[in-house]
């Protein structure tokens, strides 16, 4: 291990153009993964059923340095992700509406495995009450991730009786045309065991802000969650922001080794103004409906965000049973079942039910092997503008992978 942190100090601090730094000061962990999938979906009356299998990999390598008391800086650096084994086109997952999991071709011309990112790279100073963090970082709310962002930009902690965080993200340098930067801005309150937050994102012509309250509530054997987001403010010159969404989650310890529990979701739709679910870019995703417990749900076989799920702002009234079992120290296995339709169908009318089930095997320490399969069935109605064509669909999905954490 020590020899890895040397070779990794070398060559981040080489690439860096910096001098290098003695390993005892620096820190690693991250996780390196290879996954495989299918997805096989039917659309009634379409040419657009698609099947498709493919496989992929990513390294992600996150260090932290210790540069003096209270002063240390971090990276992360994701590597070979971005393509599929043996494809030099990049993909994006899942199309917007009532299709959810299914994959469509982007226009990437990289060689596959040739893709590196640095999705982190910030300083933190703590002194006293202050923590000051700076560089590119992620900032989120989560619960329902109402904000979700990795960007550049500012955030302070101010641990003084109560924890108060405040942000300043940098969204968009308008260069020499000051009036088309854009940021994203917040503070955070946490009133044990309730967050309270308020957020707002300016772009030219969009104005939105936010406002949420969530809590957590451990009552022995039952655990409870709530959160409620309320957006407002202005889409665009002609179109207004609008949002109010809600989710409850209650869950029970069965046993020593089973849980069991219920969510319910709602978001108001519209049929004029633009519905919002979160501010921000979205970085770390918020993808429920399928999550049994692996890590193969949220990016390639998931439903997406559940309060605009169409992705016609039509919103949601839905409800969703799962649970988790523990049947030994090795294996866990998670199965889910929801039920999704549009709370405002005077455009869209959909709606859609969803199965998974998934297994985490750890067969060395550190190394699980995970498997997880879907089925959705539901139907979908669109008066104009649609993508896909009207009708029932049924959508089965699977995904494997091998996943290494360090």
């Amino acid at each position: 291990m020590k020899l890895l942190k040397v070779l990794v100090a070398v060559l981040v601090m080489a690439a860096m153009a910096v001098p290098v730094i003695a390993e005892d000061r620096l820190s690693l962990s991250g996780e390196m993964r290879v996954r495989a999938g299918h997805i096989d979906g039917d659309f009634d009356g379409d040419t657009d059923d698609s099947t498709d299998t493919w496989a992929n990999q990513r390294l992600r390598i996150a260090g932290k340095i210790a540069v003096a008391e209270g002063v240390s800086v971090t990276f992360r650096t994701d590597i070979t992700e971005g393509t599929n084994w043996g494809d030099s086109s990049n993909f994006q997952n899942g199309l917007s509406g009532a299709i959810g999991p299914i994959r469509t071709n982007g226009f990437g011309h990289a060689r596959s495995g040739a893709q590196q990112q640095w999705d982190r790279a910030h300083l933190d100073i703590t002194k006293g009450i202050f923590h000051l963090r700076a560089g590119q970082q992620y900032v989120g709310t989560g619960g329902t991730f109402a904000v979700d962002t990795q960007d550049s930009g500012l955030s302070l902690d101010i641990a003084a009786g109560l924890p108060v965080n405040v942000f300043m993200i940098v969204d968009k340098d308008g260069g020499s045309t000051d009036v088309q930067d854009s940021f994203l801005y917040g503070a955070s309150v946490k009133l044990k065991p309730v967050k309270v937050f308020a957020a707002g994102y300016n772009d030219f012509d969009e104005d939105v802000y936010l406002l949420g309250a969530s809590g957590s509530f451990d009552l022995g054997a039952i655990k409870l969650f709530a959160e409620a987001d309320f957006f407002d403010g202005d889409a665009s010159a002609t179109q207004e922001a609008f949002g109010l969404q809600m989710i409850l989650d209650a869950s029970l310890a069965a046993s020593d080794a089973a849980t069991v529990g219920a969510q319910f979701f709602y978001a108001m739709g519209d049929d004029e103004d633009v519905q919002y679910v979160r501010l921000g870019n979205g970085f770390n995703g918020y993808d429920p409906i399928m999550d049994v417990g692996t890590s193969l749900s949220n990016e390639e076989i998931g439903l997406g965000n559940p309060f605009d799920w169409t992705g016609d702002d039509a919103g949601v009234i839905g409800a969703r049973l799962y649970g988790n079992v523990k049947a030994s120290d090795a294996l866990k296995f998670g199965v889910s079942l929801a039920y999704l339709t549009v709370e405002e169908d005077s455009v869209t009318d959909a709606d859609i039910m969803a199965l998974a089930a998934g297994m985490v095997y750890t067969i060395l320490p550190n190394t699980t092997f995970q498997l997880q399969l879907q089925y959705t069935d539901g139907s979908y109605d669109k008066e104009s503008g649609v993508t896909v064509a009207n009708g029932d669909f049924d959508v089965f999905a699977a995904a494997t992978g091998l996943f290494v954490k360090f």
